[in-house]
């Protein structure tokens, strides 16, 4: 699937609030915008993924979800890229208000900042599978990434 100078707003769902890549699928989201979407489960206010996922040159901003990554959710089969985007302002009632990753997950030119969670404000890395090339992750509550130090690149 391939979404190309898309807006998705204001949606609400049970897991990814505007958008669900299921596992053996691919997608691909260029020039973009997700914001003000929501969940009820698991995660991924704006995207939950776990296929593979290229997100570029788009915005996730003002999504939420409840548990786990009110941005994106990167399930344990999922491998996201994300390239030349900006997360931004997302909350999540537990880890990462702006990426939450079980899987694999990569941040190439991305703007991660002002995202809420318990941990991992910006980003909440569940096995270490993070790889941060000249991004910034910056002004997130209560932290940048969580755990502390388990994701090179990242400062709190």
């Amino acid at each position: 699937m391939v979404l190309d100078q898309t807006t998705l707003a204001g949606n609400r769902a049970g897991n990814g609030g505007a958008f669900a890549n299921n596992a053996d699928a691919t997608a691909t989201i260029f020039s973009s915008r997700l914001n003000a979407n929501s969940t009820m489960g698991v995660g991924g206010g704006a995207i939950l993924n776990s296929g593979t996922l290229t997100l570029s040159k788009s915005v996730l901003a003002g999504n939420s979800a409840p548990i786990n990554g009110g941005g994106l959710n990167t399930q344990v089969t999922g491998v996201s890229h994300i390239i030349s985007s900006t997360v931004d302002n997302n909350v999540s009632g537990s880890l990462g208000g702006g990426i939450s990753n079980l899987g694999t997950t990569t941040l190439d030119r991305v703007l991660v900042t002002r995202n809420k969670g318990s941990a991992g404000g910006g980003i909440a890395n569940g096995n270490a599978n993070v790889v941060i090339r000249n991004s910034i992750i910056r002004d997130n509550i209560p932290d940048n990434c969580n755990p502390l130090n388990t994701i090179p690149g990242c400062v709190d």
